[in-house]
């Protein structure tokens, strides 16, 4: 779980670099900034949900936290990358990231908490 744990850290601090990218030093046009936003908000409340799941024991937990932070990461760095770059030749994998961020949490029904 020690690897689930870092890439939800990161999770949290990637939006968190590109909110402040976004504040101070790329002055994005408005539909860019919001983009930026949206995945923040999404790629935030993965590593959230990855810190939380870390302190879990069992492989659906896993699975489940390794679904999130990964759906999360593929769904916010394609709005990155048209946010910044202006670069649609990603685009298609945003709804993969997506599904992937759905399923995971979708298996969340089935874990069990730590006793």
């Amino acid at each position: 779980m020690r690897l689930l744990n870092i890439f939800a850290a990161l999770s949290g601090l990637i939006p968190l670099v590109m909110l402040v990218l976004a504040a101070h030093a790329l002055q994005p046009a408005p539909e860019d900034l919001q983009r930026i936003q949206l995945a923040a908000f999404i790629q935030l409340g993965a590593g959230a949900a990855g810190l939380a799941l870390s302190s879990r024991s069992g492989r659906l937990n896993l699975i489940a936290g390794a679904m999130i932070l990964a759906g999360a990461a593929i769904f916010a760095g394609t709005l990155y990358t048209l946010a910044i770059m202006h670069n649609r030749a990603l685009i298609m994998l945003a709804p993969v990231g997506g599904v992937t961020l759905i399923l995971g949490w979708f298996a969340l029904l089935f874990t069990k908490p730590n006793a």
